[in-house]
C-alpha cells in the first residue's frame, strides 16, 4: 500500500493527460475544461510536500518531487494550453 501511495502523483499526470487527450476536440476559449487541468497542480505539488513531511529518509522524496516538477510544469503548461486553445 506504501507504493501506491508514492505514484499519486505520476497517476495525477497520467490524469491530466488524458483528460487532455478527452477534451482537446471539443473545448474552446473561455470554456470550464480548463478547470480541472488547474486543479491538478496545486494538489501534486500538495501531495510531494505530504510526501516529504511523512516518510522518512526524505532526500529521496525531495529528489522525486524536484523531477517530477521538472517534467510535470512544461507538460501542465502544454495541457492548458491544448484544452484553452490559447499560447503563451
Amino acid at each position: 500500500m506504501k507504493r501506491w501511495n508514492v505514484a499519486v502523483p505520476l497517476l495525477l499526470t497520467l490524469l491530466l493527460v488524458l483528460w487532455t487527450a478527452l477534451v482537446y476536440g471539443t473545448s474552446q476559449y473561455g470554456s470550464w475544461h480548463i478547470y480541472p487541468a488547474l486543479a491538478v497542480a496545486p494538489v501534486v505539488v500538495a501531495y510531494h510536500l505530504a510526501l516529504i513531511a511523512r516518510r522518512t529518509p526524505r532526500m529521496p522524496f525531495v529528489l522525486y518531487f524536484a523531477t517530477h516538477l521538472v517534467l510535470f510544469i512544461p507538460l501542465w503548461f502544454g495541457c492548458l494550453m491544448l484544452i484553452s486553445k490559447d499560447g503563451l
